[in-house]
């Protein structure tokens, strides 16, 4: 079942097949909590005790030393092929897997909105095994607790109640964990997923599989055979039935939870007949190296794809890479140190003592080394948030700066030939290699200016509940002659802010913000932001903002639902404006910018085909053509050609992020870099100009 269950994983994540490849990891949960229970129980029954020392040294000499192998050649593998920003990421995430933390660093960093598009982490799979490290932490002693609880019974005649105790002990865990699940499943999906407390059940299963021992040996040898095989049917059918859109893990993982609870059941207590799938000498050796394929493949694959782009190739190395280095660290590396006397109580390591040192000693480096990372996260957090303190100081330096000082129009101070403007410029290229990438490689996924400093971001399951309002910022001209604009929308909206802020002062514009997570000007508005749309539709009526500027993500809502938040601000007399969303960009044209280059630089070559980057029409364009006077501003010609729409335009990178949408991989959300979009300023401006009615060359 360890072979099935990191080939379904690696093929998941290396293929995108199948859809639910993924549930391996359920898999594992469910064999690892049979397993340690089992081997606890057998110390306890033949021991007379729980030799916790013992279990512990054999939990690290089998998970740490090729844990830390991988963490290592992970980390120096990013630094040598990554951007600096994605390098230091990945140190990070090292740390956070060296103290088993690592669910709840990729839980936090999947609830940042704005992390949510960049490409995953190296180490990522190292959640799981943090989830069953803590399980091993706290299993154990609630085990011995039970046991003492019940010694009494087991010098009587009623052996079997300690028996029942356990069960019921881990039923009460099981049923817990999995009620959570499924609430937190349904609200939070993305806590759900990575949060122990709702993965527990699974390795909870496999315990109670092992307590149950004693009564699976009663099931008759006719009926084994049958069994296992409709529980191995019901893993096979979880890997495609199961994807990306379902609600997980509860309660869609107890398909393949319950499934390979009943394949391990099913011989338990008795040889395995009849099972040449699981049985035969590569499904063995599969199973016995699952672990060290399991933390390869990952890294393998994410460092490849700075250095490989997709293809026949790509995968071949892959698989040739993820294999190769499994075998030898199996041969070499890991199996000699699982059977070596390291740690253990044994006369032929008593001689050894003095060069390698006691348990003890070895104890107490890694309390030390576990002590020093954790301080080193914190002091690494901590430095990070005051440096973004320090940056949303100077952001809001330089817009003050580039209010005061804007005195001629966008489109006159524009160089033509650097970001949006190269597009429509004769002669203008869009990457010169002697000319410096604005923002850098090293800095454009982290590049989003002061788009953050009003923006409400709605965090499932925390401040979701629609109370909290969004809070309006201002910007520009504040004189009493003062045009009066309202910008309503999500981050794409807020993303656009740097195209905006330089062109107000010289038009006496003054800009009022409306931003938050979902918040599309419509009636209804998506889920995120039903709670405060309310709000800001009766203050734009209040208002009576001259221009009512309206941009968002493509989610593709019903025209009408536009039609209908928009139609009463028309009525009482504000126009209003519409800026089609940006193109979206790829998982693979942002792997191009920093895939690793021989002989020069290959940016130039990176895009999107303009049919993958526009793979549906803007409901917004419909909805402006049901509101009367409705301006639409289409910026689509300074992102794409015919063809295509390139990853560098006139020298500036466009986008810094891509998320896929998990219910139709042929759509994603881009965001733009700040810096590209300040240099669509100038056909903003046009675009604002016209929709207020003015002269394209004077004031409106």
């Amino acid at each position: 079942m360890r072979a099935v269950a990191v080939l379904a994983v690696f093929a998941n994540h290396l293929f995108d097949w199948p859809s639910g490849g993924f549930v391996g990891v359920d898999v594992f949960f469910v064999l690892s909590g049979f397993f340690i229970t089992g081997l606890l129980i057998r110390d306890r029954t033949t021991k007379r005790e729980l030799p916790f020392r013992d279990f512990y040294v054999r939990r690290v000499k089998r998970i740490l030393p090729s844990a830390l192998l991988v963490l290592t050649v992970t980390v120096i593998g990013s630094y040598l092929l990554f951007p600096a920003t994605r390098a230091k990421s990945t140190l990070i995430d090292a740390l956070y897997a060296a103290v088993f933390a690592s669910n709840f660093r990729f839980q936090a960093v999947g609830a940042d909105y704005f992390q949510q598009g960049q490409p995953p982490s190296p180490l990522q799979h190292y959640w799981s095994l943090s989830i069953e490290e803590q399980f091993y932490f706290v299993w154990p002693a609630l085990l011995a607790l039970i046991f003492t609880l019940t010694q009494g019974l087991s010098r009587s005649k009623k052996k079997s109640t300690r028996q029942w105790g356990l069960f019921g002990a881990m039923s009460v865990i099981v049923l817990a964990s999995f009620g959570w699940a499924l609430f937190l499943s349904a609200r939070n999906p993305n806590s759900a997923y990575f949060s122990t407390f709702t993965r527990v059940w699974e390795l909870g299963v496999g315990a109670m599989v092992a307590i149950a021992g004693p009564w699976l040996v009663r099931i008759p040898s006719s009926i084994r055979p049958v069994l296992a095989y409709l529980g191995l049917a019901g893993v096979v059918g979880s890997l495609f039935l199961i994807d990306s859109t379902v609600q997980f893990p509860a309660p869609w993982a107890a398909l393949p939870v319950l499934s390979t609870a009943l394949v391990v059941a099913s011989f338990h207590g008795a040889e395995v007949r009849g099972m040449p799938l699981l049985t035969n000498k590569v499904a063995g050796y599969l199973g016995d190296t699952s672990y060290t394929l399991y933390l390869w493949h990952w890294p393998v694959i994410i460092l490849l794809l700075s250095v490989i782009p997709k293809g026949p190739f790509f995968y071949g190395a892959a698989v040739a890479l993820a294999l190769g280095l499994t075998v030898v660290t199996y041969r070499f590396y890991e199996d000699p140190i699982r059977k070596s006397h390291w740690l253990l109580s044994h006369p032929e390591t008593e001689k050894q003592r003095r060069l390698t040192g006691s348990p003890l000693a070895w104890g107490i480096i890694g309390g030390v080394a576990a002590t020093l990372i954790v301080m080193t996260i914190s002091f690494t957090q901590y430095a990070d948030k005051i440096s973004a303190a320090q940056e949303q100081s100077r952001s809001a330096v330089q817009k003050d700066q580039t209010q005061s000082t804007t005195s001629t129009p966008a489109a006159e101070k524009a160089d033509r030939c650097f970001g949006a403007p190269a597009m429509v410029t004769p002669g203008c290229v869009q990457r010169n290699p002697d000319v410096p990438l604005q923002p850098s490689i090293d800095e454009f996924a982290n590049d989003k200016g002061s788009q953050l400093e009003c923006f409400h971001m709605v965090i499932p399951g925390q401040n979701d509940s629609g109370d909290e309002q969004l809070q309006p910022c201002e910007y520009g001209y504040n004189g009493p002659d003062a045009t009066r604009i309202a910008l309503i929308g999500d981050s794409h909206a807020a993303a656009f802010l740097p195209a905006l802020v330089p062109i107000l002062d010289a038009n006496k514009w003054r800009l009022t913000t409306y931003l938050g997570t979902g918040c599309h000007f419509a009636d209804p508005a998506p889920a995120e932001c039903q709670g405060q749309m309310p709000q800001v539709e009766a203050e734009i009526l209040a208002k009576h903002y001259d221009l009512v500027l309206v941009t968002n993500f493509n989610q593709h809502l019903q025209p009408e639902r536009y039609q209908k938040a928009w139609a009463p601000v028309a009525a009482a007399g504000s126009r209003i404006a519409v800026v089609l969303d940006n193109p979206q960009t790829s998982e693979e044209a942002l792997a191009c910018l920093t895939r690793v280059s021989v002989g020069g630089d290959d940016t130039g070559g990176c895009g999107t085909p303009r049919a993958e980057a526009l793979p549906r029409a803007d409901s917004l364009a419909a909805a402006a053509q049901l509101v009367p006077d409705t301006t639409l501003i289409d910026l689509t010609r300074y992102y794409c050609t015919a063809e295509r729409c390139p990853s560098v335009i006139g020298n500036v990178i466009v986008y810094r992020d891509f998320k896929r949408d998990p219910n139709n991989a042929a759509y994603g959300n881009s965001h733009t870099t700040a810096v590209f979009a300040s240099t669509l300023a100038g056909p903003v401006e046009e675009g604002l100009r016209r929709a207020l009615g003015a002269r394209p060359d004077g004031p409106p």
